[in-house]
Order: structure tokens, then sequence, then C-alpha cells
């Protein structure tokens, strides 16, 4: 049967590709690491991922867009499709949805499964199954409004996960903006809210990105929760090398999370840029604690040539460990094809936990 319905898509597609102009962008990436897990066994894998997006625009109000993901495919898994016969289930679909452009309101109205991120990937930055209404110009403001799916569970029984995101994007007198989210789990009554206004400031060669949150957590019975916190990212130039600094605060109770991709560039104790299944620590752990959370991390990237670039990180995270790391960034071709090799340590902060490294390379093609 999955065989049956493989075919049938892959017929659908060449029909559409018969039919329709289609402007075809993609990424290739393969990357590989050699690691130990948090018991301090050494391990390492290499592991490959394809993407392929086709977007059309069938109409000056109406557009399609398609993206498609194998991979990720663990070389000598074969579950995964990487072994001797290189043979798997492993193709996703990412993206698939209608875009189409209500003139008699200037909005654009996007319906399937799409992409969305909050200003810092703090509650969601991921693919998700719904609708969003983007109006460019709402009084000088660029407004979305949305809803998304997170879960249909049973199809007859109130047990549904909802949610709903309104954001509003300013850029006088400085770039700012305010995001508010709403969501309710029927079949446990459980529901928040949630409001995180952010805003950027520059003086001179620095630039501040300031992005607090509040999150109120309806609970069954009187067990209310507030949440609160906030990210700071801060950027400099100071010659040649760009320094910078994430910290993130989040006081009891945190804040509910969807899917967050927020990096604090770090890759064991963090979602690494080069690498973001090194991550041995970090599972939102700002998300409903019990104890207030810190988060400080310190950056630098430094050109050595100009297609040659050295990085490096360091943080600390409350109760939980530091890291430092380093590494290159080779432009093989510009804007197409480009090299990484890092490393990474890091321990338990304290003597009972611990101790860590990672090191990897990532090869990524785009087209």
């Amino acid at each position: 049967m999955k065989q049956l319905i493989s075919i049938l898509v892959l017929a659908l597609l060449i029909g559409l590709l018969s039919a329709v102009d289609f402007d075809i962008t993609g990424e290739l990436r393969t990357r590989a690491a050699f690691n130990n897990n948090a018991s301090e066994k050494d391990g390492g894998s290499i592991d490959n991922r394809f993407r392929l997006a086709m977007d059309s625009e069938l109409t000056d109000v109406l557009s399609i867009r398609a993206m498609f993901e194998v991979g990720n495919i663990t070389w000598g898994d074969g579950a995964s499709g990487g072994g001797l016969d290189t043979g798997g289930i492993n193709v996703e679909t990412d993206e698939l949805y209608v875009d189409y452009l209500i003139n008699a309101i200037d909005t654009r109205i996007r319906v399937g499964q799409q992409y969305w991120a909050d200003h810092r990937g703090l509650v969601l930055d991921d693919f998700y199954s719904g609708v969003m209404l983007t109006k460019e110009n709402l009084a000088g403001f660029r407004a979305q409004l949305g809803m998304i799916k997170v879960a249909e569970n049973a199809p007859f029984a109130k047990d549904d996960v909802n949610y709903f995101v309104a954001d509003l994007q300013g850029e006088s007198p400085v770039p700012f903006g305010v995001t508010a989210m709403a969501g309710y789990h029927a079949d446990s009554n459980n529901g928040n809210v949630t409001l995180m206004p952010y805003l950027t400031l520059t003086a001179g060669p620095a630039t501040i990105d300031i992005t607090p949150f509040l999150d109120y957590q309806m609970k069954p019975g009187d067990n209310d929760k507030m949440g609160m916190g906030a990210a700071f990212k801060a950027d400099a130039e100071v010659g040649t090398m760009q320094l910078g600094a994430d910290v993130l605060v989040a006081a009891e109770n945190g804040l509910t999370t969807l899917s967050p991709w927020y990096q604090n560039g770090l890759y064991l104790y963090g979602i690494g840029n080069n690498h973001d299944g090194l991550n041995l620590y970090w599972n939102s752990p700002y998300d409903s604690n019990a104890d207030a959370f810190v988060s400080a991390v310190a950056t630098l990237h430094a050109p050595i040539k100009e297609n040659l670039t050295a990085f490096g990180a360091a943080g600390v995270l409350t109760d939980m460990g530091w890291e430092v790391n380093a590494g290159l960034e080779y432009q093989v071709i510009e804007d197409m094809m480009h090299l990484s090799a890092f490393g990474a340590y890091g321990a338990g902060s304290t003597g009972t936990k611990p101790s860590n490294y990672a090191i990897g390379t990532a090869l990524v093609v785009n087209f």
C-alpha cells in the first residue's frame, strides 16, 4: 500500500511539473560528528538530507508551494534508508499550501502546511498545518493572524490542540513588534496566553535585540500560573571581528512552547548552527521550569581571509553546565556551497555530571 501511494504521489508530481511552471530551489546537507553521549560513551555518525521546494505563481493573486524532505539518512542505518540497499520510507512533506491575495482587503491568505517562527524562535520555529493571514500595511504595521492545528487526535472527540497567533511588526522609530499567542488543549482543559513584545536598538556598531515575555498558564482547578522572562541578543563590530552575547532569563514557570528553535550559540548545551543534533541537554529548559533559569553565551566571528571565517563561543547555563566551542567556515562556492568544521567541549555544573565533547563537519549545497 505504501509503495502504491508513493507511485501515485510521484505520478501526480510529474503531472504537475508538466502542466505548470515552477521555480525550484533546494538544499543538500551532509554532516558528520564524533562525540560522546550523556553516559560518556564514545560514538559518531554521518547523515545527509535533501530538501526540494517548488513554487509556482499561477496568477497575479494565486500561488502554490510544495517542499519535500528526504532524510535525515544516517549512513549504515537501514531504518532511515542508509543501509546497504539504501532503501526505506524517508520522504516527508514540509510545506504544501495555497497562497491567495484577497484584493478587497489587500490581504494574503495561506492555507495548508507552512512555516512560521516567532521573533527569536522561543515558542515556535517550525512547519505546521493551519491558516495564516498577512497584511503588509495595517496602519503602518505588518500584521499576521493565524490558526495552528497542533493536534487533531480523535476526529470525533473534543481532544484537539489548537493555537492562535497574532503578530504586528513596525519599523519606526526603531524595528519593533509584538507577538500574542493563545492555545487550548481540549482533552485536559489546559491553556495558555503568551505575550512577547520585541525591539531592536542600534548604537554605533552595536545592535541589541530585546524580547521579554509573559505567559499566563491556565490549569484545571485553582492552579493557574504566571511565567515570565526575556531573551537578549547583542552584536558589535570591532574592526573586522563580530562580537556577540546571548542571554536568556526565565523566572519560575517560564514559557509554554510548541516547537521552539532558540539558538544560544552552543552545541552540547544548545542547538548548534552547523550541527543541530548534538544538543544533549537542551530541551527547552525554560518551558514550565520549576526554578529560575539563565543561559549566558558570548560569541566571536573573525574573518581570516575573504572566504574563510573562524568562530567560537563560550557559555554557562544555571544548574546545567558550561561549554566552549570553536570552528571554521569555508565558502567553497560563494552563496552556493560551504564547508564547516567545529569542536565543542562541555561539562556539568557539578562534579557528578558528565563531560562531553563533539568534533564535526558539515557540507551544505544550496541551489
